[in-house]
């Protein structure tokens, strides 16, 4: 990632600890940039590890290009201090990161928590192996409950 130059706005959003969040801008303006600065703030400062946090977007190629900025900036960090074993060690924890779309989280949650759906006297309300409809299954079952 090259390096930027931050505005006043986009640095208080860094450097701000007081919780959650919400960064919003136009495409373009730096919102990656931002969170991937304040992901590395976190990692070096307090030593947090990069798969302590959820990251979610709406898209699958915006979870993988922010996968990707965030790999490449550890890369950059590690090689200006190669000698930073914490850095070193997020190598491998990016990948392991939550860092994903809101439908495979609200996905994940509920096959991880499928037990704790059901009504009293029932099994189940949702078994853990649900999948998702895509689009043309979708398309099917809208046509058989509209006829």
């Amino acid at each position: 990632m090259a390096k930027l130059k931050l505005t006043e706005q986009q640095q208080a959003a860094v450097e701000n600890r007081g919780g959650s969040l919400l960064v919003s801008a136009a495409a373009g303006s730096g919102k990656t940039k931002v969170l991937v600065e304040r992901l590395f703030r976190y990692v070096t400062e307090d030593h947090c590890h990069i798969d302590d946090f959820l990251i979610i977007t709406y898209t699958k190629a915006a979870a993988a290009e922010l996968r990707s900025k965030i790999a490449a900036e550890l890369s950059k960090r590690m090689a200006e201090t190669p000698e930073d074993r914490h850095l070193r060690s997020q190598l491998l924890r990016v990948y392991q990161a939550d860092i994903k779309t809101v439908d495979a989280f609200c996905t994940a949650l509920l096959r991880e928590n499928t037990h704790l759906l059901a009504q009293e006297g029932e099994r189940y309300t949702l078994t853990p192996d649900f999948r998702v409809l895509d689009e043309n299954d979708t398309k099917l079952l809208r046509q058989r409950v509209l006829t």
